[in-house]
């Protein structure tokens, strides 16, 4: 796409707003428009961040307890094979797009010296729910550029409360405002915050620090109140809010009430918290008579981090791995008014994929001046006859590269591992003694070897090669169609 296709595009987009806002004002089809907004769903995505496959008891869990995220996937649609980027930027980029995060630009974890972010040309999801009269919030972590410029609102959020990033973070405290009333704790002061070189993870509101360090125990309750407040200021419009949990990632941390209420240690007390926010949300939906018309998803960003007491169930790997335990994880939907109640698929399905469909949902168009890797899944998750998966084919993405790919039941993975020490190598001087890496490819049927046990390479290499194929094949045309991540000046 050229420059000027793309400043075509946006400036189209823009006068199209003031376009559809005169004809508002001069046309006085002021009811008709209320009635069309009325039929918009409302929709809230909760993003926990680091919540394995096996961390949630309606997939599977004995020792966690989520009795409001099991009640979700009764009254809505539980989806067993969703798959997202195997850490937290990538996904959240992809989510944001709707298209592959190499594609955008995000290929790995964004670290507080970076000067790269998602670029301020992308369209993202907020940006085409808000043209279609949506309000929008990003309550919690961001994660896709530190700088102001990558900031949410500068993404098509109107409001955001939470943190720039990982709750294991530090930030540059000379790269942010604060308020007057910011709360310093730990030894931190209002004199003392930019004589310091780096400081530990902030709370923002709206881009301007109002707690440093943020008091990790309370970042549920605290979203939670929130997301709340939010839905409840915009219950006469169609809104969306994007929750972004900062747990389970480490540092764990949860609130007092909450603290040895799981059989798992602080890791299930993070989740039982996070199941009682989310039971919340509900509850206030209903009191508000939102019930009906509103859609929450709730998913994660990647797999576990098993070291740390989450689990991926019956899948192999976790955080970081393109196995399908760092990969594959929960995602249930609820809509009362659109959801059959009790619907469950194994139909393969991305992160990447909101966009498009909430969209469409949302009365809007996806972007067609650019490639968006999503697909519409309204058929699945309206449990339409017949519905399939739109994906011919699910690529297993790392860094910069593909490392798999999933068509039907069979996955081919060539990823790159250490190679076995051998003897030569320990008599080796320690400095000359770094493991080989070697490329190992493996082939799996994930019908009936879900945990991805027994490498069927040999037993069928036809399969394997027409895999191996359709992977170059696909991470050739990823490389002819890039869009740059954008670059802060220094």
């Amino acid at each position: 796409m050229s420059q000027r296709e793309h400043n075509w595009y946006r400036t189209t987009r823009q006068m199209n707003r003031i376009l559809s806002a005169v004809a508002v004002l001069c046309l006085a089809a002021a009811h008709s428009h209320a009635q069309s907004e009325s039929q918009k769903p409302n929709v809230i995505v909760i993003l926990a961040d680091d919540l394995g496959y096996g961390d949630l008891s309606c997939y599977g869990a004995d020792d966690i307890a989520t009795p409001s995220i099991d009640r979700m996937a009764a009254e809505g649609a539980k989806f067993n094979s969703f798959y997202v980027s195997p850490v937290c930027s990538p996904t959240r980029a992809a989510l944001m797009t709707g298209s592959h995060s190499t594609r955008v630009g995000i290929g790995g974890v964004m670290f507080p010296r970076n000067n790269h972010g998602l670029n301020p040309d992308e369209i993202t999801l907020p940006e085409l729910l808000k043209d279609q009269g949506y309000a929008t919030a990003i309550i919690g972590k961001w994660h896709l550029g530190n700088q102001d410029m990558f900031q949410p609102l500068k993404h098509g959020f109107d409001y955001w409360y939470g943190t720039p990033a990982s709750n294991n973070q530090f930030y540059y405290p000379n790269t942010k405002t604060y308020a007057l009333d910011c709360k310093y704790r730990e030894g931190y002061s209002c004199d003392g915050i930019l004589k310091r070189e780096t400081a530990a993870c902030p709370l923002i509101r709206d881009n301007v620090v109002i707690e440093v360090p943020a008091d990790q125990m309370q970042f549920t309750q605290r979203y939670t109140r929130e997301t709340i407040r939010f839905i409840t200021r915009n219950k006469d419009k169609p809104f969306f809010v994007y929750l972004a949990h900062n747990t389970p990632h480490i540092p764990l941390h949860a609130s007092e009430k909450f603290i040895g209420s799981s059989k798992r240690g602080i890791y299930g007390d993070t989740i039982q918290e996070l199941d009682w926010s989310t039971g919340e949300i509900l509850r206030s939906l209903k009191e508000l008579g939102l019930d009906n018309d509103t859609l929450v998803i709730f998913t994660s960003d990647n797999g576990p981090n098993t070291g740390k007491g989450g689990s991926a169930g019956p899948l192999k790997g976790g955080k970081g791995s393109t196995l399908e335990g760092g990969v594959r994880v929960p995602f249930v939907a609820r809509w009362p008014e659109a959801i059959p109640a009790g619907t469950e698929s194994d139909e393969p399905i991305t992160g990447m994929d909101l966009l498009p469909t909430l969209t469409r949902l949302a009365g809007g168009d996806v972007p067609n001046d650019r490639v968006i890797d999503g697909k519409d899944i309204w058929p699945l998750l309206a449990a339409k006859p017949d519905a399939k998966s739109p994906h011919e084919a699910v690529y297993y993405l790392r860094g910069r590269g593909v490392q798999a790919i999933r068509i039907g039941s069979w996955k081919y993975r060539i990823a790159t591992e250490k190679s076995p020490k051998d003897e030569k190598s320990e008599r080796k001087a320690a400095s000359d003694t770094k493991p080989k890496k070697i490329n190992v490819e493996t082939l799996f049927n994930l019908s009936n070897d879900l945990g991805e046990q027994t490498n069927l390479l040999d037993k069928h290499p036809e399969i394997a090669q027409r895999l191996k194929r359709q992977l170059s094949t696909f991470e050739t045309d990823l490389r002819k169609n890039l869009r740059p991540a954008g670059v802060a000046s220094e």
